[in-house]
């Protein structure tokens, strides 16, 4: 259901930023859901067609994988990190595509709630009896 609704959305919807990598944006109740959907599928390609990626990344899992007590040692993190760093974990923004997206996320925020002002006597901590 989740991939028809972000399929549709993509269908009437344009993105918010249009490269060097798309970027989506769907209104929620509480805020905006990121589509980062182009991003992450070229760095799973990235990982996918390099060896040593790949090879870092089955080291990874296979680390994961073992149940061992937390000892405030986590050797995974270093392959992780390595593998991170290759793939990268920004996306670029260009010239306007900046205010673009500042502007459309602007827009799809929720409201804040009005809050009420202070009366004077709650101010100066109650009124005197």
């Amino acid at each position: 259901m989740n991939r028809l609704r972000l399929t549709l959305h993509r269908l009437f919807r344009r993105p918010a930023v249009t490269g060097p990598k798309r970027i989506y944006l769907r209104r929620i109740p509480t805020g905006v859901m990121l589509d980062l959907e182009h991003t992450i599928t070229d760095a799973i390609t990235a990982i996918a067609d390099d060896e040593e990626l790949l090879a870092l990344l089955l080291e990874y899992a296979a680390e994961r994988a073992e149940p061992r007590p937390y000892d405030g040692h986590a050797p995974e993190r270093l392959l992780l990190e390595r593998i991170v760093e290759t793939v990268g974990y920004e996306v670029p923004l260009y010239g306007d595509r900046v205010t673009e997206l500042a502007d459309r996320l602007r827009a799809l925020a929720p409201e804040r709630p009005a809050v009420a002002p202070v009366s004077a006597s709650r101010r100066e901590g109650g009124a005197a009896a």
